[in-house]
C-alpha cells in the first residue's frame, strides 16, 4: 500500500516516558508507518490515530494532558488507541477519563480501548510495532483491535475489566490501576491506607465512571459520616473534605443526584470545622466558599433552587469577606465575580429577570475589570456571564439590550480568535452566538439578519463537523443549527429551502454507529429525530411528525437499553411529541398510549429530576384530562420559582382559553 495513503500516526506520551515513545516510533518508521510524536504535529491531524502510552506518570504531565484534551475535543475519541506501560491495566490521563462541563461537573468519556503493552524488552516492542503496522496497512479505516504481547494471552481485556468490577468486593482492581507505583512504599498497613486515602482525594475525577471507585467511595461514605472529625489533625480534615468533593462529583456522574449532594454537604461540613478552628485564615475561608458553591450547585441542577440560593448565599458573603481583607487580589476578585453569576442564575430561574440581570452585569463588569487580561478568568467566563445577562434581558422583554449583550460577547470571540487562528473551541463558541443573535433578530422582526447569521453559524459549524465527524458535540450542534435555519426558512415561506435543511438534518441525524456502543451517537440521534419531528408538528406535517417521533423513540429505547439513562428524557419527549401528532390525527386511543409511555419514562427517572421533566408531565396530564394532576405540578413548579417561557406560554395559552369560555357562559 502506498505509504501517502496510510493514516498518519500521533504518538502521546509523558515527558517521563519519552524514551519509551521514541523506540515504538523508531519501529513503527522501520516498517514504513506514517508516525510522528504529538509535539511535532498539531491537533488538526483529524483522521490521525493518536496512540497514548499511559504510565502512573501520565496522570500529572500536564502537556500530555492539554494535548489529548485538544485532540478529543476536536476529534472525539473513535481514534484514541491506549497502550500501557509495564501493565496490562493502563491508568489512564484525565482528559480520556472525564471532561469537566461549564456547570462544573463531570462528564466521563467513552473508554479508549487498550491495543496492547509495552515492556522493558523487544519482544513487546516488535510485537505491539507489527500488529499497528498491519493494521494501518490492510485498512486505514479499521479500529486497532487489542494485540498481545510477550506471554499474554488473547483476550478482551474490557469484557475481563468488566467482569472484575462486577465481581469484585474491594477495592483490588482500582489498587492494581492507581497505586502500583506506590506500592513498594508500603511498608505498614496504616501508611499504606493513608497513601490510598490520598491516592484517592487526587485522582478520583479520572476514574469516576468506575464501578468499584462507587463502592469504595460508598464504603468510605459510611465510614467517614459516622465517624467524629474532633481530635482529627488539619491535614486529615482538609483531606477528608477533598475526598467527599470528589465522591461528589463520581456520583453527580453516575446520576446519582442525592449521593452527590450528600457528599458535597459532608465535604462542608468538614471545611467549616477547618474554618471554626482558624476564621481568620483566608485560605480556608476561600475552601469553605469552593465547598459552599458544589453543594449549591448540585442542588441548583436537581432543581431545589431555594437549598441552591442558600449556599450561593453563603458563598457570596465568603466572598465579600476575602475581598474585605484583600481588595486588591485578583483571585478573590474573580471569586466575587463567579458568586454573582451563581446568584443571578437562581434569580432568572425564579422568574425575577431585572435581579439576575443586575447580577450578571455586575458579574461582567468585574470579570471584564482587568481580570481577563491578568489571566484570573478566561474570555469564555466573561462570555458566559454576557450570554447569562442576554437571557435576562430576553425574559424582560427587552430584545435589543440582549442582542447587545450577544454581539458584546461575539465581538469578545471573534477578538480571541484573531489571536488563535483555527482553535475549534472559539470556532464553535462563536458559531453558538450567532445562532443566538440569529433567534433575537428573528424575534425583532429582522428575518433577514436572523438569516444571515443563522448561514454564518452554519459554515463553521459544518467545517468543524467535516474536519470532525466523529465528533458528537459537532453533529448535535450541526443539527440544530440546520433546524434552526429550516424554520426561519418556513418563516419566511422559503419552504423549498426549508424542506433541504430538513432532510439534511435527517440525514446526519441517520448516520450508523460503527461501534454500536457510542451513547453519542445513540443520543444525537434521538434528540435530533425529536427536534425533527417537533418541527413538522409545527409545520402541521402530522404523518411525518409520527415518522419521526417513532424512530426517535427506536433510538431512544435503544439508548436506555444500553444503560444510558441521560436518554431517558429524549425518549420522553419523543413519546409526546408523537402523541401531539396522533392526537392531530384523530388516533385519540393511540395518542393516550403514547402519552402514558412519556409519563411511564418521566416517571422512571431518578429523583429529584430536572424541573422540565415535571413541566412535561404537566402538559401531559392536562392532554389526558388529569386536570387535578396538572394544576398539583403547576403549582408545584410556581412555588419552587419555575418561569420557562414554555411553561408560561402553555398555561398562558389555557388560562386565556378558560376566561374566554367563561366569558361566552356568562354571555348566554
Amino acid at each position: 500500500m502506498n505509504a501517502s495513503k496510510q493514516p498518519l500516526v500521533i504518538i502521546a506520551a509523558a515527558s517521563a516516558d519519552e524514551a519509551s515513545a521514541q523506540s515504538l516510533r523508531q519501529a513503527l518508521l522501520d516498517r514504513g508507518v506514517r508516525v510522528v510524536m504529538a509535539a511535532e504535529v498539531g491537533v488538526a491531524e483529524k483522521k490521525a490515530r493518536l496512540i497514548v502510552l499511559c504510565s502512573p506518570a501520565s496522570l500529572k504531565c500536564q502537556p500530555l494532558n492539554n494535548f489529548l484534551e485538544d485532540f478529543v475535543w476536536s476529534n472525539g475519541m473513535h481514534h484514541v488507541h491506549v497502550v500501557g506501560l509495564e501493565s496490562e491495566r493502563p491508568v489512564l490521563p484525565m482528559a480520556l477519563r472525564a471532561e469537566r462541563r461549564s456547570n462544573g461537573a463531570f462528564w466521563t468519556l467513552p473508554r479508549p480501548p487498550v491495543i496492547g503493552a509495552l515492556y522493558n524488552d523487544t519482544m513487546s516492542l516488535e510485537h505491539l510495532a507489527d500488529d499497528i503496522a498491519h493494521e494501518c496497512s490492510t485498512d486505514p479505516s479499521a479500529t486497532l483491535v487489542r494485540s498481545a504481547v510477550g506471554s499474554v494471552v488473547r483476550r478482551p481485556l474490557a469484557t475481563g475489566l468488566a467482569a472484575a468490577c462486577t465481581l469484585m468486593l474491594g477495592v483490588s482492581v482500582w489498587q492494581a490501576d492507581q497505586i502500583s507505583a506506590y506500592q513498594d512504599e508500603a511498608e505498614a498497613a496504616k501508611a499504606f491506607s493513608s497513601r490510598l486515602l490520598t491516592d484517592i482525594t487526587q485522582h478520583l475525577p479520572n476514574t469516576a465512571r468506575r464501578e468499584t471507585l462507587i463502592r469504595l467511595a460508598d464504603d468510605l461514605t459510611e465510614t467517614y459520616l459516622t465517624a467524629s472529625a474532633a481530635g482529627l489533625s488539619d491535614d486529615e480534615l482538609g483531606r477528608r473534605a477533598r475526598l467527599f468533593n470528589l465522591i461528589g462529583e463520581a456520583r453527580d456522574v453516575h446520576g446519582d443526584p442525592a449521593g452527590a449532594r450528600e457528599a458535597f454537604t459532608a465535604a462542608y461540613g468538614l471545611t467549616q470545622a477547618l474554618l471554626d478552628r482558624a476564621p481568620g485564615n483566608m485560605q480556608r475561608v476561600y475552601d469553605h466558599a469552593q465547598s459552599a458553591y458544589w453543594v449549591g450547585n448540585q442542588a441548583y441542577r436537581s432543581g431545589d433552587l431555594m437549598t441552591a440560593e442558600r449556599y450561593f448565599d453563603m458563598y457570596a458573603q465568603m466572598a465579600d469577606l476575602l475581598m474585605e481583607r484583600e481588595p486588591d487580589n485578583p483571585s478573590y476578585q474573580a471569586e466575587r465575580g463567579y458568586a454573582a453569576l451563581n446568584l443571578g442564575v437562581i434569580e432568572l430561574e425564579s422568574g425575577d429577570a431585572p435581579s439576575a440581570a443586575d447580577l450578571f452585569s455586575q458579574a461582567a463588569e468585574r470579570f471584564g475589570d482587568g481580570l481577563v487580561q491578568e489571566g484570573v478568568v478566561q474570555v469564555a467566563d466573561l462570555g458566559n456571564a454576557l450570554g447569562w445577562l442576554a437571557d435576562a434581558r430576553r425574559e424582560m422583554g427587552d430584545i435589543a439590550e440582549a442582542r447587545s449583550s450577544r454581539e458584546h460577547q461575539l465581538a469578545l470571540y471573534e477578538e480571541q480568535l484573531a489571536q488563535s487562528p483555527g482553535d475549534s473551541r472559539t470556532l464553535f463558541r462563536i458559531a453558538h452566538t450567532q445562532s443566538e443573535i440569529a433567534s433575537l433578530a428573528t424575534d425583532m422582526g429582522e428575518d433577514d439578519d436572523g438569516a444571515q447569521l443563522l448561514d454564518q453559524a452554519l459554515d463553521r459549524a459544518s467545517a468543524l463537523y467535516a474536519a470532525s465527524p466523529d465528533n458528537d458535540r459537532y453533529a448535535r450542534f450541526y443539527v440544530g443549527l440546520i433546524f434552526q435555519r429550516a424554520q426561519v426558512a418556513l418563516m419566511r415561506d422559503d419552504l423549498i429551502r426549508a424542506q433541504l435543511l430538513i432532510g439534511e438534518a435527517r440525514r446526519l441525524a441517520a448516520r450508523t454507529n460503527e461501534n454500536g456502543e457510542n451513547d453519542g451517537r445513540y443520543l444525537s440521534r434521538s434528540a435530533s429525530l425529536t427536534l425533527s419531528a417537533t418541527l413538522a408538528l409545527q409545520a402541521r406535517s402530522y404523518d411525518s411528525a409520527v415518522l419521526d417521533a417513532t424512530q426517535a423513540v427506536s433510538t431512544g429505547e435503544q439508548s436506555v437499553a444500553a444503560g444510558f439513562e441521560t436518554a431517558r428524557p429524549y425518549l420522553a419527549q419523543a413519546y409526546y411529541v408523537r402523541a401531539e401528532a396522533l392526537n392531530a390525527l384523530g388516533q385519540l386511543d393511540e395518542a393516550n398510549m403514547m402519552y402514558r409511555s412519556a409519563l411511564n419514562q418521566l416517571g422512571l427517572m431518578s429523583t429529584p429530576r430536572p424541573m422540565y421533566s415535571d413541566e412535561l408531565e404537566a402538559r401531559i396530564a392536562w392532554s389526558l384530562g388529569d386536570v387535578s394532576r396538572a394544576l398539583e405540578v403547576r403549582q408545584s413548579l410556581q412555588e419552587k420559582g419555575y418561569a420557562r417561557r414554555s411553561f408560561l406560554a402553555f398555561w398562558s395559552e389555557i388560562d386565556q382559553a378558560n376566561t374566554a369560555e367563561a366569558a361566552l357562559s356568562r354571555g348566554g
